[in-house]
């Protein structure tokens, strides 16, 4: 409608000198129009600056804040489509933190081992992670725990269903490990076991988890 009642009064325009011709019926229905439209035009100019800002405003609602990078909430697995399937009980470490581990820099003083969970199969099941027989530390999919012992021999655990299986791991201050939990996950059951596989590979899954615990065991 704007565009037609723009077009309309663009056959309004004089050129100066011009011999004014006498109004035909056609002319006379045209300057109709375009008194109309401008008629219309004032009517609707203040209804539609308020929908344009309330449109504005709207949009500027609807966009979630960015992330804070320092706060530790609680994480969440989510599907592809953001839909949340569960969440850890307890906050994780930042965002910074994160990406500051996936330096993966070594601690010249401590064992680093990297316990990661990530492989296509997983679900939504909780695994609790244990090193050395201290407290359970929950795991969802696509997640990874960064564990700092002294140099030496450790024992790391995981439960599922009330059964834990056992690793040890074996190294010297400023050594950097890795392990990987391996889940498959059907409707009528899970299974849980470590993977036999090369550190090289559960590094590059690791670069694709999040950090959910950051644990220096004495």
């Amino acid at each position: 409608m704007l565009v037609f009642v723009n077009s309309v009064k663009l056959l309004r325009v004089r050129i100066p000198g011009a011999r004014e011709p006498r109004q035909t019926t056609s002319q006379a229905l045209i300057s109709f129009i375009s008194k109309l439209g401008d008629t219309f035009m004032k009517s609707i100019r203040p209804h539609l600056f308020a929908l344009v800002a309330g449109a504005a405003l709207l949009a500027g609602c609807a966009t979630p804040p960015p992330p804070n990078p320092a706060a530790e909430i609680p994480h969440c697995y989510k599907t592809n489509k953001g839909r949340t399937i569960a969440c850890t009980s307890a906050p994780v470490p930042s965002l910074n933190a994160d990406a500051d581990a996936k330096r993966f820099a070594p601690d010249p003083s401590a064992l680093t081992v990297f316990v990661v969970r990530r492989n296509w199969a997983d679900g939504r099941n909780f695994v609790k992670v244990y090193s050395d027989g201290g407290p359970g530390v929950e795991t969802l999919p696509n997640t990874m725990i960064r564990l700092k012992f002294k140099p030496g021999a450790h024992v790391i655990a995981f439960e599922f269903e009330g059964k834990r299986q056992s690793i040890t791991v074996e190294g010297k201050a400023g050594d950097v490990r890795f392990v990987r939990i391996d889940g498959t996950v059907w409707s009528w059951k899970s299974s849980y076991e470590w993977a036999a596989e090369p550190e090289a590979s559960i590094r590059e899954r690791a670069l694709k988890s999040r950090l959910v615990a950051d644990v220096t065991v004495r």
